[in-house]
């Protein structure tokens, strides 16, 4: 009987460390490496972003640095995109009111964390998120800019995700779409990051190699007009944010045509509220305004869309566009015409 007691007593003590050493870490405690399930990426990684101003690095967590900025802060937040299940946050505790109350956003659901302390902590886990959806998420952080003074500033020092997920470069362009028409190229893209600026790349032959025709674009749109009617032309967009260049988009191409001398149409566009634009254009401007609105309803290119009022502009101005917006629209009807060319 002594024997049994002694065998059962010994298994308990060999038992209790092995299961405090595969204890979670929780929210406010040191996690200096990441747990197995997870990986980590630093504050310094090139998919980490920081728009909206200057930001810094200072020495003593993670991997010798982290990535602050300082107020004020309304338009400066933080922006990274992942693929997993599930993240956490990993930053300094510091006596600052900014921190005491940090907003993240994840696919357009936020949540408020802290990472307040009256005494300065390093490597701390400060935000865990679990149970998302297997696939893509957006994620931001923001400071309280209700509570900052001159002196406050925020921060992150690390991440971990999923050991088989992995980060996105959210500066990367997408969906490129390119329509011909006369003498032009319209061309069409999708970002997430609005602070970005774009560069225009073609070719003549597919696969490159392109040269750029424009820099420092800005929104996600561009018309090239330095084109021939009947020849085929390729394109790739890449965005610069902060001086770094993105990989490029998608390929796409066009061909211009010149349009049949006939070919012109009344647009009818019926907005949600009743209301009803219309535009006399081109078949091939028509064209465009369809390629635009069945590409953004398989959920690609820009909210909105520039329509040429041509001959309708009154006062002194170059040109006058008409911006419809997609969840605005309703109906729209296309009718052909022959004009009268007597």
């Amino acid at each position: 009987m002594k024997k049994i007691i002694f065998t059962f007593f010994v298994a308990i003590m060999l038992l209790v460390p092995f299961s405090s050493a595969f204890a979670a870490v929780t929210v406010g405690q040191e996690l200096k490496t990441p747990e197995a399930g997870w990986t980590r990426y630093d504050n310094s990684d090139s998919k980490i972003l920081f728009p909206g101003g200057k930001v810094w690095t200072n020495s003593n967590p993670f991997n010798g640095s982290h990535t602050y900025a300082e107020s004020p802060f309304e338009n400066k937040y933080i922006m990274f995109k992942f693929y997993g299940t599930k993240l956490r946050i990993i930053d300094v505790l510091a006596d600052n009111r900014a921190r005491d109350g940090m907003t993240i956003t994840i696919d357009g659901v936020s949540e408020v964390y802290s990472t307040y302390s009256s005494t300065t902590l390093w490597q701390r886990l400060v935000y865990e998120k679990t149970g998302l959806n297997l696939g893509e998420h957006i994620v931001t952080i923001k400071p309280n800019i209700d509570k900052y003074t001159t002196s406050n500033y925020f921060s992150i020092d690390a991440l971990d995700i999923d050991d088989t997920g992995y980060l996105i470069d959210v500066k990367n362009p997408k969906n490129l779409v390119a329509t011909g028409g006369n003498k032009q190229v319209i061309l069409l893209w999708n970002s997430e990051l609005k602070e970005a600026r774009y560069n225009i790349k073609r070719a003549t032959t597919a696969g490159g190699p392109y040269t750029t025709v424009e820099k420092n674009v800005y929104g996600t749109t561009f018309t090239d007009n330095d084109v021939q009617n009947g020849k085929t032309y390729y394109y790739v967009v890449s965005s610069v944010f902060n001086g770094v260049e993105s990989s490029n988009s998608n390929e796409a191409s066009a061909t211009p045509l010149e349009p049949p001398v006939n070919g012109r149409a009344i647009l009818t566009v019926t907005l949600d509220t009743g209301l009803e634009k219309e535009f006399d254009l081109s078949m091939v401007e028509v064209n465009a305004f369809i390629t635009w609105y069945e590409g953004k309803a398989a959920g690609t290119g820009p909210a909105s869309y520039a329509i040429d009022k041509h001959d309708n502009n009154k006062g002194p101005f170059k040109s006058r566009k008409d911006y419809v917006i997609f969840n605005k629209i309703l109906t729209y009807e296309v009718n052909e015409y022959t004009p009268d060319t007597k």
